[in-house]
């Protein structure tokens, strides 16, 4: 019998090892189960052969200039990711393309670990980005992702899709679920706080002006706590 429990132990901490540090990668990072930023459109997560995809569209309460601020301010990832612990730029060799070194921290339960993000980021036209994943310096075999962000009145329609192959290994069937479970609350927790913060962002500016703006969203708080 405890030759069963250990056994049981063993294979326990293999599945926390091999599928935690996996669905805490996906562009988009965070795993507070947060409800719905705005208007929810699609949320889905599908898999095959490895490769995940994630597809989230939402119209956000929050107009298309300080949405698209926050999402291209690459170096202050941090503001809608407090997963995030260090942003370097790097150079891209590539035109027109800006390539983002991320290091972000986890804490699941009683596991810690570090996940390391390296891609090209690249603004092919007005309110649309695409990334490359980086695989040599980074954690996956591959990726790519896309970001759409389209003003709608007052609020934004926001799309973004992502595509990564990881290189940790993913139990079937169990992996395979807490990936995609996990994977859909971090797209949720992201985008409720880039409406969030940009709500902030123009409450500041036309309460305080511009000049006070990263002092001021200190202050009002980093949108991490679900509302």
């Amino acid at each position: 019998m405890k030759v069963l429990f250990r056994q049981m132990g063993e294979w326990l901490l293999t599945l926390c090892r091999s599928v935690i540090p996996v669905w805490a990668l996906i562009a988009v990072w965070l795993l507070s189960a947060i409800s719905p930023a705005g208007e929810l459109k699609e949320l889905s997560v599908t898999e095959a052969d490895g490769e995940f995809t994630l597809r989230i569209v939402s119209v956000l309460d929050a107009p298309v200039e300080e949405v698209y601020k926050l999402i291209t301010d690459y170096r202050h990832a941090y503001r809608i990711n407090p997963a995030i612990t260090s942003v370097d730029i790097l150079p891209s060799g590539r035109d027109g393309a800006v390539r983002v070194q991320n290091r972000s921290e986890h804490r699941i339960g009683l596991f810690s670990f570090e996940v390391e993000w390296v891609g090209d980021i690249v603004e092919t036209e007005r309110g649309r980005i695409s990334i490359t994943t980086i695989p040599k310096m980074g954690s996956f075999e591959s990726g790519s992702a896309v970001w759409e962000i389209r003003p709608l009145g007052n609020r934004t329609w926001v799309l973004h899709e992502s595509t990564l192959n990881p290189k940790f290994p993913i139990i079937p069937i169990i992996g395979t679920y807490i990936m995609k479970r996990h994977m859909k609350k971090a797209a949720l927790a992201t985008f409720n706080r880039i409406e969030c913060q940009a709500q902030n962002m123009l409450q500041t500016e036309r309460e305080e002006g511009p000049e006070r703006l990263k002092v001021a969203l200190k202050e009002r708080g980093d949108c991490t706590q679900s509302r």
